[in-house]
């Protein structure tokens, strides 16, 4: 665990590098209010959207100052266009029934409740992680690690600067790394360590969607009820976004469900007002979806579209002014965000998608996502994926909204409910199927029911607050009716509701074992595991290579095994940078130096090409270690990594339990 003050420097740093850049922009676009609090993330992401492809190009580092740099110019944009078009505002605004001010009460107690659910889920990641200090395990986790220390010791945020992390030849590279970036510029700040910066962002990913769902209840019912009740439930469904984070890991995927509420609440209140400083804000967020990862920006398009269909079916005389609106939308994303989209663009796209295996029967695909976790009903052998019960009283608030979402209230989510379903049919789909429509349909997400599950989970979440809502309101109509002939003052009444509701919320809690936290806690730590990736004996030897390495020079590695990671963690350049998925391709010169270490490193007493690519590389150290990324702790090694004690090239300089590390000899 870091030390209790580095740890709360570190969550106030990430909170103000997520927050202020977005506010900032938002406040000056005309922001006020939950709406500015709940969107700020997102809108804080378009900013880095915006300028990291842009800034390496000006020559210009990517660092906290030009992050607040070009914040403040958007900002400036935003406050200067809103006042030269103020005496337009309202014009073209869609008129709206009055809704009910929130008292100070409303905002205590949904205050409250985000509070709550935020703390939930960064209790869970403190305790998972081990107090914000350990190494995240699995295939990603160390691309991600590397691209925020790449970003944060070069200064450069180019998406196509990461091609170092797998092909440094590629002639056409995207990465969308606005997630890297944002951690970088917190490392950058306070001198963090990549891991302790990565595992705090991990668990403030979930306070952001506990925050951005708020918000979408909110824009959208102003109904303070179930908006504290959203926000709750937001931080105790496994599926999204626990699941999400250990599976891969995904982290950007994860970041970016989370923050697609926001951006939908702000392009719906984007179609009502129509202001300058709305439709700009609403861009920048679009901007920030795409910026985070690529796949969630399509899938925050579908929503929009159902959100559209759902206002047109209520009013057609929407129609023209919410193209218009979404048009003016786009062509502000275009031109602001243009460094970002054109990168995107010039990407070549493989032809073919990726052929996941069916992993269930449709009936227990759809059991599994209703139970709260695709990993429900996994054997043992297949942990880290394997959860041992389904989440039986979450599962019971979403039979109970089911029953309750007639009711008119409810009516304003309907679009949000629907684009869940559609993802909820189709991850049955992509679940239990390999038909070429399923992966048509499925290929944005990689064909890949671990996405689509979290993409579901979201409308879940909000059906089971129906759920939770439509009980409280069934007790106070039985409690009305028990007490008809007792006589009741206007306090009374008022006070009914709420104390029913805290009742129902505390119930639900208690029936949960504290919403579901030692589950999601329990689904957690596979992440966070001594091993087999990355142990603590394994840290230990590379701890070894910093304090040896000479600067300049490589040390070759197996990519598999979890040495990665000691760039990321200890400055230390290995030969790959990343795990690797099929054989080692070479060059663009036709070369494959990494090729010939990583299978016949173990000739190089005897070939002269080994020899020479050792050489050209500028190998000085060779690290070997137990463990892998396939979840195997006996995996074998690479083949030109075995029996290397048999080298005489090579000169064994530290061994451990799981590592051992060989000197080239000259």
């Amino acid at each position: 665990m870091i030390a209790t003050g580095e740890m709360a420097l570190l969550f106030l740093t990430t909170v103000l590098v997520a927050g202020v850049p977005g506010a900032l922009v938002g406040f000056a676009s005309g922001l006020r209010g939950w709406v500015l609090v709940g969107t700020a993330p997102v809108v804080t992401f378009g900013v880095v959207g915006v300028a990291a492809p842009v800034l390496p190009k000006l020559g210009i580092a990517w660092n906290a100052l030009t992050l607040l740099g070009v914040a403040a110019l958007l900002a400036l944009v935003g406050f200067g266009v809103s006042r030269l078009v103020r005496r337009w505002n309202g014009r073209w605004a869609e008129e709206e029934p009055v809704k009910p001010t929130w008292t100070r009460t409303h905002h205590l107690a949904v205050g409250g409740s985000v509070l709550l659910g935020a703390g939930i889920g960064l209790f869970a990641s403190y305790r998972a992680s081990r107090g914000f200090s350990a190494v995240p395990q699995w295939f990603d986790a160390a691309y991600h690690a590397n691209a925020i220390r790449f970003i944060a010791d070069t200064g450069d945020s180019a998406p196509s600067a990461l091609k170092i992390l797998t092909d440094p030849d590629a002639a056409s590279y995207f990465y969308p790394n606005a997630f890297h970036a944002l951690i970088a510029v917190v490392r950058q700040i306070g001198g963090f360590g990549v891991v302790p910066a990565l595992d705090m962002a991990n668990g403030a990913v979930i306070a952001v969607f506990v925050l951005s769902m708020a918000i979408l209840v909110k824009v959208c019912t102003n109904s303070p009820a179930l908006t504290a009740v959203t926000a709750v439930l937001s931080a105790a469904v496994t599926t999204f976004p626990y699941d999400i984070q250990v599976w891969g890991p995904l982290f950007p995927l994860a970041a970016g469900i989370a923050l697609v509420p926001a951006f939908l609440a702000l392009l719906h209140r984007a179609l009502i007002e129509r202001t300058f400083g709305l439709l700009l804000t609403t861009a920048l967020a679009g901007i920030g979806l795409l910026a985070i990862h690529s796949s969630v920006a399509v899938a925050a398009i579908l929503f929009g579209g159902v959100l559209l269909l759902q206002h047109w079916i209520t009013n057609r005389r929407r129609i023209l002014p919410d193209l218009a609106a979404g048009a003016v939308i786009a062509v502000l994303a275009v031109v602001i965000g243009f460094g970002q989209i054109s990168a995107f663009l010039g990407i070549t796209v493989s032809s073919e998608d990726v052929a996941w295996p069916p992993t269930a029967l449709p009936s227990d695909g759809f059991g599994r996502l209703l139970g709260a976790s695709r990993a429900v009903g996994y054997p043992a052998w297949a942990a880290p994926y394997s959860a041992t019960y389904p989440a039986w009283w979450f599962t019971a608030a979403l039979i109970v909204g089911l029953i309750g979402v007639r009711k008119a209230k409810f009516r304003p989510l309907y679009w949000w409910l629907l684009g869940g379903l559609a993802f909820t049919v189709l991850y049955i789909g992509v679940a239990g199927y390999s038909a070429p429509l399923v992966r048509a349909l499925s290929r944005p997400w990689w064909n890949d029911p671990w996405r689509i599950a979290a993409l579901a989970t979201p409308g879940l979440i909000v059906l089971a607050a129906i759920g939770v809502i439509t009980f409280r309101d069934s007790l106070v109509t039985l409690y009305q009716k028990v007490t008809a002939k007792r006589e009741s003052t206007e306090r009374q009444r008022v006070l009914l509701p709420v104390i029913a509701l805290g009742v129902v919320v505390v119930l639900f809690g208690a029936l949960t074992r504290g919403f579901y936290l030692p589950r999601n806690t329990d689904r957690l730590r596979w992440l966070y595991l001594d091993g087999p990736v990355v142990s603590h004996t394994k840290l230990e030897a590379m701890d070894w290579l910093e304090k040896n390495v000479p600067k300049g020079t490589v040390v070759a590695n197996d990519p598999h095994d979890g040495s990665p990671w000691m760039w990321a963690i200890d400055g230390v350049q290995p030969l790959f940078k990343v795990s690797v998925i099929g054989p080692v391709l070479p060059r663009k010169d036709g070369s494959n130096d990494a090729g010939v270490i990583l299978n016949r490193l173990n000739d190089l007493d005897t070939d002269s090409t080994v020899r020479r690519a050792v050489d050209n590389l500028k190998v000085s150290y060779v690290f070997v270690s137990k463990g892998s990324v396939k979840a195997d702790p006996m995996a074998p090694v690479a083949a030109g990594l075995q029996d290397l004690d048999e080298v005489s090239g090579l000169r064994e300089v530290y061994r451990n339990a799981d590592s051992t590390i060989y000197e080239v000899v000259r």
